[in-house]
């Protein structure tokens, strides 16, 4: 009996916070997509991730999804490949506007003087995402570096 009216209690509770997961795991998946897009360098899917307004700032100042894919030409003309790590990702909404901050290692593989090596970036993106219509995608990234190191690569 005190278990089942525990459970009654709770039940608003546990619905609340599976709503709020829900809600949150939108923002999450366009984090995550924003990675897959990168390295798999598939940036004709940007606007699936990107409102046209959108903006990187931080140590870039980049307008919209043409300024970003200035970005997009050096990396793939400097690197071979890239891969970005996703830690952790916090975040709240307000109304259809969430703010949050994503913890990433963005490693990028190059070649230098015969060698390959790894250019590791330690970042820590403050995010804006806007809920339009149905949709959840980027209105800002602010890219904070943390650290970085480069090393070479014993194979691949």
């Amino acid at each position: 009996m005190k278990k089942t009216i525990l459970l009654i209690l709770l039940s608003p509770v546990l619905f609340l916070g599976a709503n709020n997961m829900e809600i949150n795991n939108e923002a999450k998946k366009v984090i995550y997509q924003y990675a897959q897009i990168i390295d798999s360098r598939r940036f004709d899917e940007l606007d699936s991730i990107m409102w046209p307004d959108f903006t990187m700032t931080g140590g870039y100042d980049l307008k919209g999804i043409e300024g970003f894919m200035g970005a997009m030409d050096y990396l793939v003309a400097t690197y071979d490949k890239t891969m970005h790590f996703i830690g952790n990702i916090e975040g709240t909404w307000e109304g259809n506007t969430f703010h949050g901050k994503t913890y990433c290692i963005a490693s990028h593989i190059f070649e230098d003087n015969g060698k390959t090596k790894k250019l590791d970036l330690g970042i820590i993106y403050e995010d804006t995402l806007e809920r339009r219509g149905n949709q959840v995608k980027f209105v800002n990234r602010n890219f904070n570096l943390q650290w970085q190191k480069t090393e070479i690569v014993d194979s691949l």
